[in-house]
């Protein structure tokens, strides 16, 4: 049996198993609030200010779960911030369904977030370290497919049983379950192994010539554990990394997505679209729709490349922010309904074909190997803070400055971002030139045939 469980353990599909598990974590937890806001509103009379504490007290979890879970990652292994992820998400899911005031779904929700949050930085992380590089574009989208599925399966569900917000959260446990199985049956990360075996055979150097070499054998040590900690970031070879990781941050969350989802059955009421349910059916609609256009991004990530596919889609969607924000202003009833419509749909497509799908392993392919464990989360935790600020401020924002100046700002921010990638995002990204990593890739690649290692 043991040889039969070190047989799979490191196996293609088991490793992209656990990063879609981590995006149905990712993308059921965050979007059946969306079903259980109101319900639970109503249960204890909240006041709009507390619902906006429900729907960020997930995400500020996530924010601290994907900071902290790049440190934990780099010191004790992905294994155990796997088992982390299941735990979090199955106690605050269940947690959360049987809180019996506001102050404790929020305090259990907060909890889940830190499950989403780890899940986030560690998925996709063992996807880009123990998948092969002529295989890492196509098998890193399935993280942010799955996020999308998640979110629409949270939007049926919301529109299946509505009202039973208790139902809604404990079924966020499913996903949990199934990641805790796959923990018990995948292997550790080769390039967390890697440094491990590397840091031990320097420490037995050392122990060997601490009599003739103790100041040079103290010295690396210290080297080492420098590389190993919070500052490595901001070593001379990370800093751009980092500045563009924090780019795609910006372009994946400022730009608008969660707008555009918010608003969404207020532009379909716009248009007409307003018998029963009908506007609850069309962003279920919008949901699939977010699903199908992921996979453009799937298809030709490998074939068009990274960078074609940012640049492209950065692009497009502030295209399509700077016209909504004119439609609100020229535009009126049906016609400025209409109008939104379309382009609402092509932003979201323009979206999950680029940023959306992309940013997960691309910023664990910018950044160098030593500053990856750490400089990927950080760029994470970047990501969920702008994420937690828009959703907070975002309705505030909009009562005073209004629905378009909201989408000027966001047309703006998309400008910027595209011009500042432009002139600093590699030109290879996506071909690995790492050697730690293409050490790695020959281990994998020779472990087993193509055809035995799916």
């Amino acid at each position: 049996m043991p040889e039969i469980l070190k047989s799979i353990s490191n196996k293609t599909w088991l490793v992209v198993t656990q990063s879609c598990l981590g995006g149905l974590i990712f993308g059921y937890a965050t979007g059946i609030i969306v079903g259980a806001r109101g319900p639970i509103a109503d249960k204890f009379g909240a006041s709009i200010p507390l619902q906006g504490v429900i729907v960020c007290s997930i995400l500020l979890g996530a924010l601290i779960g994907s900071f902290a879970g790049g440190f934990a990652a780099d010191r004790f292994g992905r294994k155990p911030l796997l088992l982390f992820t299941a735990i979090t998400t199955i106690a605050g899911a269940i947690g959360s369904g049987f809180g019996p005031n506001v102050a404790a779904i929020c305090i259990l929700r907060f909890i889940h977030g830190l499950g989403v949050g780890s899940s986030s930085s560690v998925c996709p992380l063992m996807v880009s370290e123990m998948v092969s590089e002529k295989r890492r574009g196509f098998f890193g989208s399935f993280f942010q497919i799955s996020i999308t599925v998640g979110i629409l399966i949270a939007n049926i569900l919301a529109y299946a049983i509505a009202g039973e917000w208790k139902l809604m959260f404990c079924l966020g446990a499913i996903p949990g379950g199934l990641l805790f199985i796959v923990w018990a049956f995948i292997a550790e990360s080769p390039v967390y192994l890697e440094k491990q075996k590397k840091n031990f055979v320097r420490s037995t150097r050392c122990n060997e010539d601490s009599t003739t070499k103790g100041g040079d054998c103290d010295a690396a040590s210290s080297g080492s554990v420098k590389k190993s900690g919070f500052s490595v970031i901001f070593a001379k070879n990370a800093r751009k990394p980092m500045l563009i990781g924090i780019l795609l941050a910006v372009l994946a969350q400022l730009t608008g997505i969660n707008a555009f989802m918010y608003f969404s059955t207020t532009i379909f009421l716009d248009a007409g679209i307003d018998g029963k349910n009908a506007p609850e059916i069309a962003a279920i609609i919008l949901q699939v729709w977010n699903v199908l256009t992921t996979l453009i991004a799937i298809s030709f990530v490998d074939r068009l490349g990274r960078r074609f596919l940012l640049f492209t889609g950065s692009i497009v969607m502030t295209v399509c922010d700077l016209l909504i924000a004119l439609f609100f202003v020229v535009l009126h009833g049906s016609a400025k309904g209409w109008a939104s419509i379309v382009f609402l749909f092509i932003f979201v497509a323009a979206f999950e074909a680029s940023i959306g799908t992309l940013f997960w392993f691309v910023i664990n392919e910018i950044l160098p190997e030593e500053s990856k464990s750490i400089g990927a989360p950080v760029i994470n935790a970047f990501q969920w803070c702008f994420n937690l600020i828009l959703s907070f401020f975002f309705l505030v924002v909009v009562e005073y400055l209004g629905q378009s100046t909201m989408f000027w700002i966001f047309g703006g921010v998309g400008l910027t971002t595209t011009i500042l990638l432009y002139f600093n995002l590699p030109t290879s990204l996506g071909k690995n030139s790492n050697p730690t990593n293409n050490e790695v890739d020959s281990k994998i690649d020779s472990a087993s045939p193509s055809s035995n290692n799916i």
